[in-house]
């Protein structure tokens, strides 16, 4: 007997580019698991894929900011999520810089996901 998943706050599309084992939105996801947050299984699904949206969105943000003032914002754009648009952000960032803003990024999807704080607003 086969049964269908119904999925509440993503598309189809949205699970299908999003859906990322290895990636922010599963560490996420398992923190508010933990805490309680997610008490079922479709719960941590939907939260790992809404955290890897929101984590892919504010990345993309923040380096077309932080990439401005040399110049790169355009450069970006056009080369987002391929490998020339990391290692233009490397390049021009520097190492220490892109580990910095990646985690600061990860900082802000925690705190929007409030994921694994106990913090739940319901």
């Amino acid at each position: 007997m086969s049964t269908t998943i119904r999925l509440r706050h993503l598309t189809r599309r949205d699970f299908d580019v999003f859906f990322q084992l290895d990636s922010p939105g599963y560490y996420i996801a398992k923190e508010a698991f933990r805490a309680g947050e997610a008490k079922t299984a479709v719960e941590a699904l939907e939260i790992l894929c809404l955290a890897n949206k929101l984590y892919e969105s504010e990345l993309f943000n923040r380096l077309a900011e932080e990439l401005g003032p040399y110049g790169k914002t355009a450069e970006y754009v056009h080369a987002y999520a391929t490998d020339a648009g990391t290692k233009l952000a490397l390049r021009t960032l520097g190492k220490n810089r892109l580990v910095a803003i990646l985690r600061e990024v990860m900082d802000e999807v925690r705190r929007q996901a409030r994921g694994g704080t106990g913090e739940n607003p319901e």
